[in-house]
């Protein structure tokens, strides 16, 4: 695989309004600290959400991302610039009207032709490091055209649920169940320009109306255009989400607990 082939998309353009009002973007909010060269000496810094998921993709390989803003992001686009100081190509989409994940994604189809698209969000810390990167090799080894990284949780109602066989061939996904037996929600996923084409045709032939499209219904028409859709378990794997006041203090006082910083991009 070379990075050349890959490229990253992180949606940012949602207004965050489950913590609103917020003094900047919420992919902003600085979580932990990092190491930050100060007149030739480290010095320790707020280190912001997504730098998280930047982190993972560039561990992953993963060097050309597209962040993809809306209305009031200017200060994610200053505090990135050309993503040079992180070692990183990023690049900006804008998102005019806010109509789902889905259709924030798929702004990007002209950009990224055929490469494998690497996805995750900004606003969540994925634990481990290297978990994109397994998740990356594993989309290959297995030829998948859709690959889900899973992470173990007990709040199905949060999240996107997913089911596995026993050779981690997805069977079905389902969005926000108020109970499930699942055990596994989907975090992060890769997929390649099959299913790059699929989003696109998908969302010409729904309508907008009604309940709003989620990225959970794509990868049931993946299924049922007999895609090959893997799903796999991210070993000892955390996702940490910051999307409400409670998680998001939570998250505070485990990156702010004794000043243990960690690294920088």
């Amino acid at each position: 695989m070379k990075n050349a082939d890959t490229v990253g998309i992180i949606p940012a353009a949602g207004k965050g309004t489950r913590l609103a009002p917020f003094p900047c973007a919420k992919e902003l909010f600085p979580i932990g600290f990092q190491d930050y060269i100060v007149k030739g000496r480290a010095e320790k810094r707020p280190k912001v959400v997504s730098q998280y998921i930047l982190e993972n993709m560039k561990q992953a390989g993963v060097r050309r991302i597209l962040l993809i803003v809306g209305q009031g992001k200017q200060d994610v686009v200053e505090y990135y610039g050309d993503g040079s100081r992180f070692g990183l190509e990023i690049a900006y989409l804008y998102q005019e009207r806010l109509d789902g994940m889905p259709s924030a994604i798929n702004l990007a189809r002209p950009w990224i032709g055929d490469a494998t698209v690497v996805f995750g969000m900004p606003d969540t810390i994925i634990r481990p490091v290297t978990a994109l990167k397994t998740l990356v090799e594993q989309h290959f080894q297995s030829g998948a055209d859709l690959s889900l990284g899973l992470f173990a949780t007990d709040r199905p109602q949060k999240f996107g649920m997913v089911e596995i066989d026993a050779d981690s061939r997805v069977v079905s996904t389902v969005d926000k169940p108020q109970n499930s037996s699942l055990e596994y929600m989907w975090g992060t996923c890769c997929w390649s320009v099959r299913f790059t084409n699929l989003l696109d045709a998908f969302l010409s032939q729904h309508d907008a109306g009604g309940r709003e499209t989620v990225l959970g219904d794509v990868f049931n028409a993946a299924l049922a255009d007999g895609m090959n859709v893997r799903g796999f378990p991210v070993p000892d794997g955390r996702y940490i989400d910051i999307g409400t006041s409670d998680e998001l203090n939570a998250a505070l006082r485990e990156f702010h607990a004794g000043h243990n910083p960690e690294s920088g991009i």
